[in-house]
């Protein structure tokens, strides 16, 4: 299993993509996939916190 993804790399991200930089410049930037940045979005989304955690990140 892969390591998971830092805090700091999900909040650069999710911080850039609502500054207006276009997901696709963010994903190559930090090297994520299309698919990853879209599900912590959608966690933000659902849950409405600024910080971006999720199961995988908390249990480890």
């Amino acid at each position: 299993m892969p390591a998971p993804y830092s805090y700091d790399l999900r909040i650069k991200a999710v911080n850039a993509v609502d500054r207006g930089e276009r997901k696709i410049n963010v994903c190559r930037t930090l090297n994520l996939s299309r698919n990853r940045l879209d599900t912590w979005l959608k966690i933000r989304e659902k849950t409405g916190k600024d910080i971006v955690m999720e199961k995988y990140f908390v249990d480890g």
